[in-house]
């Protein structure tokens, strides 16, 4: 077990090391000084460009100056904005609370209809209900998401006004920032009207929310249906039907955990595709995120800020992935003999 983490540790730290070199070669392919796209103070004095040349070592060899690079950014120094000149770690730490918040919501939505839906399709195999739900979620997983916030928007804000449309909260309510949390900042706030915020943070999360849990609810059906198939049609499972084991106790007591930790380790991977889908959501909804900073990052050329968003989403995917495989592992017999190659 512990050979594996070490092993785990070697390849995220290669990994790392190489997401940190491609996007270094980026910053210095970009128009532009490297001094002023590495830092983003745009039209230094001598004396800041100085200090500037010295922080990165951009007057020694290229492998210095690629060091000094991961050494400012591993201790926070991300630069500074082009637009306000505002320092980009500080505004990353007050805005990723929010997209982290959304992602969580959307993939609670997503595991608690996807693994039910998904053990009823294989118990129903080409039945009318698997077909049904097949159908359904192939849909799901077709639609774009900003065409689904769209529509979404317009009719159940515009039309039948049951929702809003955009932001986390309403301007009546005035939240001091503390976590980014929202429900957690209402709860450790002291406005007066609680309840009515919290119903409203509620109405505001339930348009953004869906539309994000829309793709990861049918990739967690179709792999669930999957291996809950496979495992059904294992001779353990034959078995422990012909003794006589009541069906929901077969299901739930011997086929589920098994068939569980597939859908699982895939989440993880779903990760960055869950990332992108929450930077058009914010978008689409006005959601205060990081997607929706990036994004305007993108449009304005805003090449620290742009870094900074590469380094820390990539960053954040590859730290997931690499913890939920050691407790994979660490919680499964089965797949540490396949890791180890031995019985």
């Amino acid at each position: 077990m512990w050979f594996y983490i070490v092993r785990r540790i070697n390849l995220f730290v290669f990994t790392v090391a190489v997401l940190f070199l491609l996007v270094f070669i980026m910053l210095n392919a970009l128009p532009g000084e490297l001094a002023t796209n590495l830092s983003g103070v745009q039209n230094p004095t001598i004396a800041q460009y100085d200090a500037i040349v010295a922080q990165y070592q951009l007057d020694k060899s290229w492998f210095n100056q690629y060091i000094s690079f991961i050494k400012q950014r591993i201790h926070g120094d991300f630069g500074v904005s082009f637009s306000d000149a505002k320092p980009i770690f500080d505004e990353m730490l007050r805005l990723l609370p929010a997209t982290i918040e959304l992602c969580i919501y959307a993939m609670t939505i997503a595991l608690l209809l996807g693994l039910p839906l998904g053990i009823i399709a294989a118990v129903y195999y080409k039945k009318f209900g698997d077909f049904f739900l097949l159908g359904t979620s192939l849909i799901g997983y077709s639609i774009p998401v900003f065409w689904l916030g769209v529509i979404a928007i317009m009719y159940f804000g515009l039309d039948l006004q049951w929702l809003p449309v955009a932001g986390k909260l309403n301007l009546l309510y005035q939240v001091e920032h503390v976590t980014g949390f929202t429900l957690i900042d209402i709860y450790l706030s002291d406005i007066q009207y609680k309840q009515l915020a919290y119903q409203d943070a509620l109405a505001h999360l339930v348009m953004p929310t869906i539309t994000l849990a829309v793709i990861p609810c049918a990739i967690v059906f179709r792999i669930t249906r999957t291996t809950m198939l496979e495992e059904l049609n294992a001779n353990y499972i034959k078995a422990a039907q012909a003794r006589g084991l009541h069906p929901l106790s077969v299901i739930f007591h011997h086929a589920l955990p098994n068939a569980i930790q597939p859908v699982l380790s895939q989440i993880t991977l779903q990760l960055s595709t869950l990332l992108t889908s929450a930077m058009v959501t914010e978008v689409i909804f006005s959601w205060p995120g990081i997607g929706q900073w990036l994004i305007q990052a993108t449009y304005q050329q805003n090449y620290p800020i742009i870094s900074a968003g590469i380094l820390v989403c990539a960053g954040f995917v590859i730290v997931v992935t690499v913890i939920s495989d050691v407790l994979l592992i660490a919680t499964t017999p089965r797949r540490r003999s396949a890791e180890y190659g031995s019985i």
